[in-house]
Formats: structure tokens, C-alpha cells, sequence
């Protein structure tokens, strides 16, 4: 051990090392998620109880996966603050952001990565600079030019949060403005080999280090802390004993990232990591822990040097999570892996969360291409992924090179039992070859790292080989590939069209025709982020859908429950023409037309408790029905008629908006609705709404349209 490490291990104080809870990992590196907000608040509180110093609730897969949940992300961070900030206590949430990448896949334009950060800072930040969000940032190629814009933004908000609250706090007013915290995390890869300028040795991590901090500065500013980002626990007891005191000696609190997929190696490490000065660690919970998640608290919280925590709360805690999922935990992706195909994958760099799914591909391709078992197929996989690797330079596996390549090695075992004229090229790794994703660079000596110049040729003409479409893309499939050329500038300098305006008039379109669903669900800058960050392939279906679809259940709740208000639900028919008319005019005038109705739904589907729906439809009833009777006999003398016609007016009503949103949401508005009363409550449509339309009585227009 080194005198600097020595030195290290002697300086640590009692109690410093701070543990942070990855909820958010632990959920994505077992594939076991909850986005109900009872649950998620319940956990944010107990973890307050616990004494954990940050909790890690969103970003990084998370983001996609709550969005084809139909939750809003920035929702997610949003109610998790108020909990705390109910509490009264001081846990900083945290986040995983993707540098150029943000929360998607691809560079995203400057103006959209300088929004997605406010929108996540104002849904979790803190004027308190120790209990505002921690911005976890880092770039999948260590590539310190995708994370500029990124940390600059973030350094010159804090400048001007820091200048706005010292003139708020001169003048006998309270702070407002709220700061971020800054942290920079290096994707850790073992070294190439045991020479100090080898790519990936400590030397390149402390020059990289280096180069995000130089951004921050440059901005006027600071980075707040740096993290390693061991992504698939390739970190050592031995190597760790290096590289966190280079780094400690920048002047910055260190923490460290660090899956369990090799647990003892991982504790190892870990150990060693706090004896070194680490400022903090980062832990799993059970039954969510252990595998490729995260070694469990108990692992680590009794260790020397830990904060300390409540160990009745973190009982409760687990009692709470085993509860919350169940049957899931039992079953979860990571741990049904035979552990030898586990430290396989782990062996060759593949990250925490992204193990199950690559198995999942194996099994399901591979297995049945090839005609062989799994651990054959690993074999294959291996020798793919390394000759892959051989050619790239070896770029961190992480995302979203990880899910990149890894898909690619797979499409490559593919095409060895393909004909050339089916040779698959996942046109995201031609992307990564033609340097759409940034440059390798071996930050120990400062020179790139070149891709096979053989293996650019053969992309460049796969890419050339695919005809440009009507709309001048490179369409395949259903894929859109690059143009052949290699970039000759930074992509991180590329303006990038994400069809703003297109994005701007769907989102205007929704929240017009469906305001009050539409406020519901997301403010407006955050629904376009959301389509514009949204999972790969997916329409504008997805956000429509999350928007509508809590509406469009809790339209199906009402309408059974109106029809519940009729006797076996019959719908009335007709006893004569007249007085149905002259019933349902009295009562739509009542109720200001079916606009007037659409209004009442409206209060009940989005204001009103789901358990107290009929009682509420009875009091709209008495409410509407008991001014008529007063001034009309006939009307009293047949009340129970006229209360019958009510309900079927007002099914009919929701019925009627059911279908709208069925008609954006792509379901089936007569699912748990029979044909016959689907047909009445469309023929009251037909002879109440339109024959008032085409009289000019009530305003009609807007509710059929």
C-alpha cells in the first residue's frame, strides 16, 4: 500500500462515511418497479427514519420505464420532495443524467438540455444547497465534451440562484431561488494493463477528473463532488486503494457507485474504499439487494467509519419493501441467472442492469439460432463481444453503449447464419462508429482512440447501401440509419432538429381538447420532454395515452356506477315523443346542455374520491331535479320518471366522452359495456344532443366536436 493511501486510511474520522439509498437502481438492476405514489412516499419517509444521506429516486432507465407506466417522472421527484419537505428533515434527493444524452438515447440540442435540467431541478431542488437535488451527470464514452453543456448550465444556475437569494436575503426577504448540486461521475472500466498512462488506469480517471472540474471552473463555478460509477463491480480492493486517494487529493468529496454482482469482491472494495477516505457509498435494501443490484445496508452500515442509522427503522423498512413487491422480489430478473453466467457477463463489463436482458436476448435468439444452450451461447457472446470490443477501442459498457453493443454482438452472432443480403446493423452502433456518441479518448496521454479504420469502411457502407426515403432518411425496416460519413465535428456541438414546434402543437392540441387530464398528469414543459425523451419506438400514442388513460378508467367507473342508478340498469325507453322531449329539455337546460354535463364529469373524474362517485351523482340529482319539481306539477307527479331520464342523460353524457377518449387512447370505449345498452345510451346521443344542435338549442357544438 502506497504512503498516500496510508496516509488515507489514518485521517478518516469516525462516523463520516455517508450511505445513499439507489432506489432507483435496486428497482432497474432487478427489473422489480413500483411507481405508485402511496408506496414511493412511504419509502421516501422511511428513509428519512434510517438516516441515509441522499436517496436516488429518478433518471437513468427509470425515466423511460415510468413513462411506459404511464407516470410522469418529474411527478415522481416532485411528490418525493413534498415528503420530505413535510417531514422537516434534510435528505437531498438524487438523479442519474446522461450528459448530451439527458434521459434518452441520442444527443439531445442544447436549449432541450438546459430545459430537461430546470424542469428536474425546479421539481426537486432546494434553496438549501445541503438538501437540494444531486445531479448525478456522466457520459457513457468518459467523453468530458458531452458533459459541457450539462455542467456549465448547471454552474451558471447556481451563480445566478446564489446572486438572486443574497439580494432577496439584503433585503429582508426570503430566499427562493433554488441551487443544485453538481456531481460528475467517471464510468469506471478496469485498466488495459498495469502501465500508468494505460487506458482506464488511475491516471486517466484523475485526468479526466481533472477536465470536468476545468469545465466547471471555466464556467465560474464548481463541480459539488465526483463519483465512481462502477457500473458492473469491476472495481478491486487493490485498485480502489489508488484510485480514491488520486482522486480525494482534487480537493472534492468522493463517493463511490458500486454493484454487487461479485458481492464479496463488491464488500471488499467497499471496505477498503472507507478505510481510504470515501466520503460516502451507496447500498440496496432487501429483498432488493444483492445480485446485480447493490450490496444490502446491513452489509455495510456497522462497518467503522459509516454514519450512523436506525437499525428498528431499517427493519421496518425492508418490512415495507417485502410487502410492497411481494411475489416480484421472489422472482426477480438478476437472481433466477445461474451465478456462473452472472460473473461471466460481469467479467466482460456488462453492467448491473442490464444482465437480465441480455440473457433474456441470448435465450430467446442466440439459444434458438444456434441450436444451443445458455451457457454455449455465452460462450459465443464472449468471443463476439470481444472482437466488437477489439475494433470500438473498448468503450465503457455503459448507457447506452451497453445496451448498444450488446445488441449489436447479438445481431452479429445473427448474421452468421444469415445471407448477406439479411446482414443486420443496428443503425445505434452505426451511430457509435461514425462518432455520433463523441470520441474514445485515452485520457492518461490525451490521444483518441481509434476505431478499426476496417470496421468504419464496413459501416459506412452498410449505411450507404440503404436508400434515402421520401422524407430523405435512410429508412430500414422501420429504423433510421446515419448518413455514411464520419463527423467531422463534435456531436455535442451539432444542432439538433427534435421538430420543436410539431412537439409544441400536438401538446396545445391535448391540453385544449383535454385540459383538465392534461393538468393532471404533467405541466406543459414537462409533457413535451417526456415525448421528446420517450422510449425508443414509441408514437405519440405513449404520452397520449398516460395523459387520458387514468381519465378514461375513471369514466368507465362513473358510467357504471350511473347505471347503477337505475333498477337492473335498464335505460327508460320512450313513452311518447313529447314528453321525452319536453323532459329532457327541462332537464338539459337544467344542467347547461351536454356541455354542462361534460362539466359535472369533468368535477367527478378529476377532483372527486373514486369511492364516493354515486352518493356524489345522487346529490347532483336532488340538485338538478328539485328546482324543476318545485315549478312544474307534471314533473313532480312523474319524478321517478324524470330521475330515470337523469341518469340515462347523464350515462349517455359519459358514454359519449368515453368514446372521445377511447378514440385517442386506442382502446375499445364498449369494453365492460354491453351491446344493448351501449346502443340505447348512442341512440340518446342521437335523438337529445343532435336535435337540439340542429334547433340551436344549448351550446352542443363543442361537446360533439
Amino acid at each position: 500500500m502506497s504512503n498516500q493511501t496510508s496516509l488515507s486510511l489514518k485521517a478518516v474520522s469516525n462516523d463520516s462515511v455517508k450511505l445513499g439509498w439507489v432506489l432507483r437502481d435496486m428497482m432497474q438492476s432487478t427489473g422489480v418497479w413500483t411507481f405508485n405514489p402511496a408506496d414511493l412516499k412511504s419509502l421516501v419517509q422511511q428513509a428519512i427514519k434510517v438516516g441515509f444521506s441522499s436517496l436516488e429516486i429518478g433518471g437513468g432507465q427509470s425515466y423511460q420505464i415510468a413513462l411506459e407506466h404511464g407516470a410522469n417522472p418529474y411527478q415522481i421527484l416532485r411528490n418525493a420532495k413534498a415528503a420530505v419537505d413535510e417531514s422537516g428533515a434534510v435528505l437531498p434527493l438524487q438523479v442519474l443524467l446522461r450528459g448530451a444524452n439527458q434521459l434518452g438515447f441520442q444527443h439531445y440540442d442544447l436549449a432541450i438540455q438546459k430545459k430537461n435540467i430546470d424542469l428536474l431541478i425546479d421539481a426537486a431542488g432546494d434553496v438549501d444547497k445541503n438538501n437540494t437535488l444531486i445531479v448525478r451527470n456522466f457520459d457513457a464514452l468518459n467523453d468530458a465534451e458531452n458533459l459541457r453543456v450539462s455542467i456549465t448550465y448547471m454552474v451558471e444556475r447556481n451563480l445566478k440562484a446564489g446572486a438572486l437569494n443574497a439580494e432577496a436575503l439584503s433585503n429582508n426577504l426570503p430566499a427562493v431561488e433554488k441551487n443544485v448540486h453538481i456531481q460528475a461521475a467517471l464510468s469506471y472500466v478496469q485498466p488495459a494493463n498495469a502501465h500508468s498512462d494505460a487506458c482506464y488506469s488511475t491516471e486517466y480517471y484523475v485526468s479526466y477528473a481533472k477536465k470536468l472540474i476545468a469545465i466547471a471552473e471555466q464556467a465560474g463555478g464548481h463541480l459539488d463532488s465526483l463519483c465512481i460509477k462502477d457500473m458492473s463491480g469491476q472495481l478491486t480492493p487493490a485498485l480502489t486503494s489508488v484510485l480514491v486517494p488520486a482522486l480525494k487529493v482534487l480537493g472534492l468529496p468522493v463517493y463511490l457507485h458500486c454493484h454487487s454482482t461479485d458481492e464479496a469482491k463488491a464488500l471488499g472494495t467497499q471496505t477498503i474504499a472507507v478505510q481510504c477516505g470515501i466520503d460516502g457509498i451507496e447500498v440496496a435494501v432487501e429483498p432488493l439487494a444483492g445480485g446485480a443490484s447493490h450490496n444490502d445496508i446491513e452489509n455495510l452500515c456497522y462497518l467503522d467509519g459509516i454514519i450512523a442509522t436506525d437499525h428498528e427503522a431499517i427493519a421496518a423498512l425492508k418490512r415495507n419493501l417485502a410487502k410492497i413487491f411481494g411475489e416480484r422480489a421472489r422472482l426477480r430478473k438478476d437472481t433466477a441467472i445461474p451465478l456462473a453466467t452472472l460473473k461471466k457477463l460481469v467479467s466482460l463489463g456488462i453492467p448491473g442492469g442490464a444482465i437480465p436482458f441480455i440473457v433474456k436476448d441470448l435465450q430467446a435468439n442466440v439459444c434458438s439460432m444456434f441450436g444451443v444452450e445458455l451457457d454455449e451461447a455465452l460462450v459465443l457472446f464472449e468471443e463476439e463481444l470481444l472482437s466488437i470490443q477489439t475494433r470500438l477501442g473498448f468503450v465503457p459498457l455503459v448507457t447506452p453503449t451497453a445496451d448498444i453493443i450488446a445488441k449489436q454482438t447479438i445481431k452479429s452472432l445473427g448474421n452468421r447464419q444469415r445471407s448477406a443480403a439479411y446482414q443486420l446493423v443496428d443503425p445505434r452502433f452505426c451511430r457509435l462508429v461514425l462518432g455520433h456518441y463523441g470520441q474514445v479518448v485515452n485520457h492518461a496521454t490525451d490521444k483518441s482512440i481509434m476505431i478499426d479504420p476496417a470496421l468504419v469502411t464496413e459501416i459506412k457502407d452498410y449505411c450507404a447501401a440503404i436508400d434515402l426515403d421520401g422524407d430523405g432518411l435512410r429508412n430500414k425496416a422501420g429504423r433510421v440509419y446515419p448518413n455514411p460519413e464520419v463527423l467531422t465535428e463534435h456531436p455535442a456541438a451539432l444542432r439538433v432538429d427534435h421538430d420543436e414546434e410539431g412537439v409544441a402543437e400536438y401538446i396545445a392540441d391535448l391540453f385544449s381538447r383535454y385540459p383538465q387530464s392534461c393538468r393532471n398528469f404533467a405541466l406543459r414543459d414537462e409533457s413535451m420532454m417526456m415525448h421528446i425523451m420517450r422510449p425508443a419506438g414509441k408514437t405519440d400514442r405513449l404520452l397520449t395515452q398516460n395523459i387520458l388513460r387514468p381519465t378514461e378508467n375513471r369514466l368507465r367507473i362513473i358510467l357504471d356506477n350511473t347505471l347503477h342508478l337505475l333498477p337492473g340498469k335498464d335505460i327508460p325507453e320512450s313513452r311518447e315523443q313529447l314528453a321525452d322531449e319536453t323532459t329532457d329539455n327541462l332537464l338539459l337546460d337544467a344542467l347547461g346542455d351536454y356541455d354542462g354535463i361534460v362539466a359535472s364529469i369533468q368535477e367527478l373524474v378529476l377532483d372527486g374520491d373514486q369511492e364516493t362517485i354515486r352518493l356524489r351523482l345522487d346529490e347532483k340529482m336532488k340538485e338538478v331535479i328539485d328546482p324543476i319539481c318545485e315549478v312544474n306539477t307534471e314533473a313532480k307527479n312523474n319524478r321517478y320518471y324524470i330521475e330515470r331520464r337523469f341518469v340515462a342523460l347523464f350515462a349517455a353524457a359519459v358514454f359519449w366522452d368515453l368514446q372521445r377518449v377511447c378514440r385517442r387512447t386506442g382502446a375499445d370505449s364498449r369494453d365492460d359495456t354491453d351491446e344493448m345498452t351501449a346502443r340505447k345510451l348512442d341512440r340518446i346521443i342521437s335523438s337529445t344532443l343532435r336535435k337540439r344542435q340542429r334547433e340551436g338549442r344549448g351550446p352542443a357544438q363543442s361537446y360533439l366536436s
